[in-house]
């Protein structure tokens, strides 16, 4: 697979910039003024891109009867999934309006899709990427549909198994398409049990690009993920954890998406190089508190120099008292004063 992808004027990869979008399937209510605002928060805060979610629940669900529970700040809350979803659903005219939006405020935007009309949808928008959800991997005819396309793939791991994700990612590699990021995520709540280290397995299993999906507001676990390598990350934005519907609760805020980009953003910096390279101020610190070879007392001229005669002090100016022993036996050529900085011509 590719190690560098780009999405729209955005090159993704180990060498470039952490490509960081904001989880906006269900937050923006299906409201074109909550989605205009969420597209502005991202723009503000310096993240890259914007998620929703192409919702077709005819084309998905079978029994719609499902009820679907949910937590939110006055407590749990359910309802029927079908007539939920149904809901949470903007017209193509709506959707270009979006997009033109997002492409004024040099804001990626691309979606989940998970039905046949939602890829017609995503071509006719003009979407630069797809995001592949986790339940979804046995859908083959849908995978096979979107991978033709040619664009980058995003796809989610959380239930699956190794076999699965081979499976996918040779389904990809049989259409041409080597344009994917493998996004570690989970639904558990329990640390022993998200394991963060499927983020550089996957990585070398599938030589392809990394990523991770934040189930929640929390940052402990996308600091690990930058750590690991993920050049994707996905975290979950809401104008307000007041507003009504599901996933509000467990997003960030605006004020909080922008700390949190710039937490990353610094995450991803202190990496650094896969070196020994210290900076430019621990050079100068060095300078400071490195020692050099000194006089350990007054010496005359013409003095057989003995180890208890030399000493090693700070700063770092002068001789390294590593090479003390070479100055041991040998004769001074002239007087030194106690601490007098010793030189290669004193003897």
């Amino acid at each position: 697979m590719k190690h560098e992808i780009q999405i729209r004027n955005r090159k993704i990869g180990e060498n470039n910039p952490l490509f960081i979008m904001a989880e906006c399937g269900v937050t923006c209510n299906y409201d074109i003024k909550i989605a205009k605002d969420l597209i502005d928060v991202v723009h503000d805060a310096g993240a890259d891109a914007i998620k929703f979610i192409l919702w077709f629940p005819e084309e998905i669900m079978s029994d719609k009867s499902v009820i679907y529970t949910y937590e939110t700040l006055e407590g749990t809350k359910s309802e029927n999934m079908y007539e939920m979803l149904n809901k949470l659903r903007f017209t193509l005219d709506q959707w270009y309006e979006i997009k033109e939006y997002a492409d004024r405020k040099d804001v990626v935007m691309f979606a989940t899709v998970n039905s046949p009309s939602g890829v017609e949808y995503a071509e006719k928008i003009g979407l630069e990427a797809y995001k592949l959800s986790s339940w979804d991997y046995n859908y083959f005819p849908l995978w096979e549909k979107i991978a033709a396309l040619g664009k980058p793939m995003l796809i989610d791991t959380g239930p699956v198994n190794i076999l699965d994700v081979t499976k996918v990612i040779q389904l990809m590699q049989n259409q041409g398409n080597e344009q994917s990021v493998l996004v570690h995520c989970f639904h558990t709540d329990k640390y022993a049990e998200m394991n963060m280290r499927t983020i550089p397995y996957l990585k070398q299993a599938f030589n392809t690009l990394v990523g991770y999906s934040s189930k929640d507001r929390d940052d402990e676990t996308d600091i690990i993920a930058v750590t690991l390598g993920s050049v994707v990350l996905e975290k979950r934005l809401t104008l307000s954890r007041d507003l009504p519907g599901h996933h509000h609760v467990i997003s960030k805020e605006p004020e909080e998406f922008q700390e949190y980009v710039k937490l990353v953003r610094n995450v991803r910096q202190a990496l650094g190089d896969y070196n020994l390279k210290p900076s430019p101020a621990d050079l100068a610190e060095r300078k400071k508190w490195f020692r050099h070879l000194v006089a350990n007392r007054d010496i005359p001229k013409g003095t057989k120099l003995i180890s208890d005669m030399l000493e090693g002090k700070r700063p770092e100016n002068g001789i390294s008292p590593e090479y003390i022993d070479f100055f041991v036996g040998r004769q001074t050529k002239r007087d030194l004063k106690y601490n007098q900085a010793i030189s290669w011509d004193d003897i």
